[in-house]
């Protein structure tokens, strides 16, 4: 019997030893679906073998990781939201969502989004379908989803597994100021008003009107533009950064992630907003000017040009390189001397198009990534005017020495009718005592053009144009990291808002703003 209970003792040793053995040499390894909250969070902080790290708000930093890491849960920012109680193209009772959505998750490509609506007396949940208008090479993306939903909308809520979040939504536009709006694409640290100056003006002489998005802008210059707005040219709107006031679960930064500070969600605001109000939606950005080449007015030149192809979905207009000296005051400005110094380039770059509301849901910033082609009607003459390089007369213009490009004679139609009409306009306008007041303080000399520029240059467009950078996978088109020094004699209006994150959701927690307002203390920054 003693020998029996040796032997049994030395069995448990053997199998005591066996187990610790396997447990030393078998790691525990966990999938990333295996991760959950906060578990997650000291997982991934403390460990150098997932090949990626997190800060204490949540943020993974892992560059190389960046179009492959998954995280188990995929963070949605709601840009805006928009009702239609009827639409041409989105039907009756219609919701409109513009987000950014990170897209490596999972493939969101024609994902759904459960939406609850309820007005005082209904409550309906239907699922919103998507789609996508981003770069490839970016992890977030823009994503317009739609739905239709209770009549009166009162409440809008986003559900996932029985958690609700309610978001904030507005009535969409059914009057526009004029027929045709023109979407500018969003302004930062933005200096240069003799460029304003020409859009604007050749804008509201062809029945334009001007959409600006404006993150962060020189305050002479925003009050410039407060000054044209209230004249009618144009309508001021913000343009945000996205902040998530709250995670439980890890996210990479959205802003340094997504393609030119979400552009193309700028361009779909401005969709949302007017595609039941105006007649054409031009998408352009501040230097895009366009001059009818054979009728008075926008209105007239479109509807002449859908005429040529009636089944279209879009006119695209192709942009022609341009440079042009610029003035140094508003008191100097001449429209007429602007157009006799503009020469053009043989170069014509990708476009932009314009639209009609019911042809149009949602866009990139070229056009929709989701249009057939084929009936995009390609505008042959005339071409965007794209005035990339303004030219300061006595200061530094490095720009033209890295970007080389050959220009010669003014190679577009512009009537001088119609500048003769323009240049009244200006000397109309700089009389106003509030404008010439601004005048005094608008900047004379560049300042961050030659800083965003070599920063694009650098992160993108050299490796675009210049073959020698082309190394490695593409970029996400982005400049989020570039350093904007601030300065005490300009300072910048900035765009900011109360932001809010909703309860941790699976598969999809979402995170919103609301009551943007404009700020002095924020600075000149993306």
């Amino acid at each position: 019997m003693s020998r029996l209970k040796h032997i049994l003792v030395i069995v448990i040793f053997l199998l005591v030893l066996l187990y610790f053995v396997n447990k030393a040499r078998t790691p525990d390894v966990k999938s990333d679906n295996d991760f959950a909250g906060s578990e997650l969070f000291d997982s991934v902080q403390n460990s150098e073998d997932q090949g990626f790290t997190q800060d204490e708000t949540g943020v993974v930093n892992d560059p190389k990781g960046r179009l492959k890491r998954k995280l188990p849960v995929t963070h949605v920012f709601i840009t805006s939201a928009y009702f239609y109680p009827k639409s041409k193209s989105l039907g009756t009772n219609a919701v409109a969502l513009n987000m950014v959505v990170d897209t490596i998750n999972f493939n969101v490509e024609n994902a759904t989004y459960s939406v609850v609506g309820s007005n005082g007396t209904q409550e309906l949940s239907t699922l919103a379908t998507s789609k996508i208008e981003g770069h490839p090479s970016c992890r977030y993306a823009a994503v317009m989803a739609s739905t239709n939903t209770v009549a009166n909308l009162q409440k809008l809520e986003m559900e996932s597994n029985g958690t609700k979040v309610e978001i904030p939504f507005k009535m969409a536009r059914t009057t526009a100021p004029k027929p045709v709006v023109i979407c500018i694409s969003p302004q930062f640290a933005a200096e240069q008003w003799q460029m304003f100056v020409m859009h604007v003006h050749v804008a509201n002489r062809f029945g334009g009107h001007l959409h600006m998005y404006v993150t962060s802008m020189i305050e002479s210059y925003f009050e410039l533009m407060k000054e044209y707005e209230k004249q009618g040219y144009l309508t001021l709107d913000y343009w945000l950064r996205m902040k998530f006031s709250h995670t439980e679960t890890p996210y990479f930064e959205p802003n340094g992630n997504i393609e030119w500070r979400n552009q193309a969600g700028a361009e779909i605001d401005c969709l949302l907003q007017y595609k039941e109000a105006a007649e054409y939606i031009a998408f352009f950005d501040m230097d895009d000017i366009l001059f009818p080449a054979s009728y008075p007015t926008y209105l007239e030149e479109f509807n002449a040009e859908w005429a040529l192809m009636p089944n279209a979905t879009s006119l695209f207009y192709g942009r022609r390189e341009h440079e042009f000296i610029k003035a140094q005051t508003l008191a100097e400005f001449s429209f007429t001397e602007l157009v006799d110094n503009l020469r053009s380039s043989p170069t014509v770059k990708r476009g932009k198009v314009v639209v009609r509301g019911e042809t149009y849901n949602h866009t990139w910033i070229h056009y929709s990534w989701h249009e057939n082609p084929a009936t995009r009607h390609n505008v042959s003459f005339p071409h965007l005017v794209h005035v990339q390089r303004p030219l300061q007369k006595n200061g530094r213009n490095d720009m033209t020495h890295v970007w080389k490009m050959e220009f010669g004679p003014l190679n577009e139609t512009i009537k001088s009718e119609d500048v003769k009409a323009i240049e009244e306009d200006v000397w109309r306008i700089r009389n106003i005592s509030r404008v010439a007041e601004i005048a005094k303080y608008l900047p004379s000399q560049d300042f961050y053009l030659p800083i965003v520029f070599k920063c694009y240059y650098d992160s993108f467009y050299g490796w675009v144009f210049d073959k020698q950078k082309k190394k490695g996978p593409e970029q996400c088109p982005n400049a989020d990291l570039c350093e904007l020094p601030q300065r005490d004699d300009y300072r910048c209006i900035h765009s900011d808002a109360e932001y809010y994150s909703g309860p941790p959701m699976e598969p999809f927690t979402y995170h919103f703003s609301s009551d943007p307002f404009w700020s002095k203390d924020i600075g000149c920054y993306q």
